[in-house]
């Protein structure tokens, strides 16, 4: 099922040209995208709201260590190596499952949505495009992408649990970006 659903998504490729250029971009540059909701939450939010946009960070971190290990432990091939698809990037070695790309798209993502609904909808929004992405340039099966949403998510909950632990380390980076005028 995952190679059909794959198929039926990665079977646009290649056909039109800005549809391409545009699904390249978001699969090699898409994480930039996420500096607009991690911007907005900083300069138009309280505090709290910029102690978020850290932790959002770190769960971004954490979520990429989690990658590795899985990584580490489990390799699976890339859709190319096995199948005939349409790859408009080039052929990457690293592990498919789970997603780089995705887990820190939706590392970020996750955690916003828990502090502010609108900026974090915004932020899964632009996460799933990223993550859809990967699957229409050839790059990533559609498990791969969940996976690396769900990595996100396992992310973004353990660091926001640990948020009022880490509340001394956010506070003195938001008091020390208000003393230069960072925020």
């Amino acid at each position: 099922m995952d190679f059909r659903i794959f198929e039926f998504i990665n079977q646009f490729a290649g056909k039109s040209g800005i549809l391409d250029g545009l699904m390249v971009g978001l699969a090699k540059y898409g994480v930039l995208l996420m500096a607009i909701p991690l911007l907005l939450i900083w300069f138009r939010s309280n505090e709290e709201g910029k102690k978020a946009a850290l932790l959002s960070l770190l769960s971004m971190a954490v979520a990429l260590l989690i990658n590795q290990l899985i990584g580490h432990l489990y390799f699976r091939d890339r859709p190319f190596v096995f199948h005939d698809v349409n790859l408009l990037l080039d052929k990457s070695t690293d592990p498919s499952f789970p997603s780089d790309h995705t887990t820190f798209v939706f590392g970020i993502a996750w955690l916003l949505l828990f502090k502010n609904r609108r900026i974090g909808a915004l932020a899964i929004g632009l996460a799933a495009l990223v993550g859809f992405s990967r699957v229409f340039v050839g790059t990533h099966y559609p498990a791969d992408v969940l996976g690396g949403a769900l990595v996100g998510l396992g992310s973004a909950m353990l660091v926001w649990k640990a948020r009022n632990a880490l509340n001394p380390i956010t506070s003195f980076i938001v008091s020390l970006a208000k003393r230069l005028k960072l925020a």
